[in-house]
Order: C-alpha cells, then sequence, then structure tokens
C-alpha cells in the first residue's frame, strides 16, 4: 500500500520546526524568524503563514520538543510499572533542561500563557496516574490537585535548575522524583530507589 503524503502545509510547518530546533541549539533565544526561514530554505513570508511572530514561533518549538520527550518516554515504557513510567518520564524532562538550560528557559517563559507548555505532558502523565490508580500501586490519581502538584513541582525545578550558575547538585533531579513518587503513594525507599534507577537510565541514554 501507497504510504500517505502528508499535504504541503503540513510539510512545510514541520521543516520550519525541524529548522527551528536546528537554529535555537546554536543561537538559543537570539534567533530569528529570517535565521529559521533561510535554514529551511524557504522566503521569509511563508514563516509568517505558519506562525504569528517570533514568539508565537519559539512557543511552538518549546511544546513540540517537550512533547517529544513525553512521546518518546511513553513509547520506551509502554507496558510497563506506573511507577516506573512516571519516574522515567519526570526525570528525563529535568534532565532536558539541565542538560540544554537555554531551552528551559524559554519553556519556562511561556508557562503562564493561555497555551502553557506544560500541556505537552498532561496527556501522558495523566494516563500514568490513572493506570497507577486502578492498579493500586498509587493513592492518587488524575485529579487536578494531583496533577497541579506534579506539574507544578516540575517547573519550579525547572526554575531552579536553569537558575543555577554553576548547575544542579547531582541528587537535585532524583530527589525530585522521588518526592514526587511519594506524593502519590509510592513507600519512600522504592519512590528513592526508582527515581535513581531512572536517573542513571536517563544519562546512558544517547
Amino acid at each position: 500500500m501507497k504510504e500517505q503524503r502528508l499535504p504541503k502545509r503540513e510539510r512545510t510547518r514541520a521543516k520550519l520546526i525541524a529548522a527551528g530546533f536546528r537554529v535555537f541549539s546554536e543561537r538559543g533565544q537570539a534567533l530569528t524568524a529570517s535565521d529559521v526561514a533561510h535554514e529551511a530554505d524557504v522566503a521569509n513570508g511563508t514563516f509568517y503563514n505558519h506562525f504569528l511572530d517570533r514568539e508565537d514561533f519559539i512557543h511552538t518549538l518549546a511544546n513540540e520538543s517537550l512533547r517529544a520527550i513525553t512521546v518518546a518516554s511513553a513509547e520506551q515504557t509502554e507496558g510497563a510499572d506506573p511507577a516506573w513510567r512516571f519516574a522515567v518520564a519526570s526525570t528525563r524532562v529535568l534532565r532536558a533542561a539541565a542538560s540544554d538550560p537555554l531551552w528551559g528557559r524559554a519553556l519556562l517563559r511561556f508557562a503562564e500563557v493561555p497555551r502553557p507548555p506544560q500541556a505537552a505532558v498532561e496527556q501522558h502523565l495523566r494516563a500514568d496516574l490513572v493506570s497507577g490508580l486502578r492498579s493500586g500501586r498509587f493513592t492518587h490519581g488524575d485529579d487536578p490537585v494531583t496533577v497541579d502538584l506534579v506539574t507544578g513541582t516540575l517547573f519550579a525545578t525547572f526554575r531552579r535548575i536553569v537558575s543555577a550558575p554553576d548547575g544542579i547538585d547531582a541528587d537535585t533531579i532524583p530527589d525530585v522524583v522521588s518526592r514526587l513518587l511519594e506524593a502519590i503513594g509510592i513507600e519512600g525507599s522504592e519512590a528513592e530507589s526508582l527515581a535513581r534507577a531512572a536517573d542513571r537510565e536517563t544519562h546512558a541514554s544517547p
């Protein structure tokens, strides 16, 4: 069966986003619409056919990159213990900010807008919380308080990570993930073990 091609508009948008990631990795928030259009080999006007302005584009990059992390984590841990899935996903999001503070700062800039970037992680977070509650692993599911607690803590840690001039302590991320696991019902020693194992795996991943 012949593979169906994406419509031209979607292909062009994807091309701009891919170019944006490359430019952002080199220039950070100094990127311009012209930089992205040049990297994507399209006219400047094409950029504005897809995005309102530079701010809208950076917001899209933040969402797409955060979504890519959570989707990859969900796919790679499919069928695993919900607590392990939660630990891995949380660790990967925080480690991404630690390895690229510019990306983390860009993400935080849009945390309070009508389309907050944390929405990109909530779909998978909610699924893991529901699964964990149903299986008896968690004592809390995807109620608003629990979701706010988890996403709020993750973004507060983001802020701490990108604000640390000399980087963060090696235990910061596993300590945060361990505390979050405890908050949703995992016993202390197991929560710590899962968090540290997830951190080791994240460091070992290419």
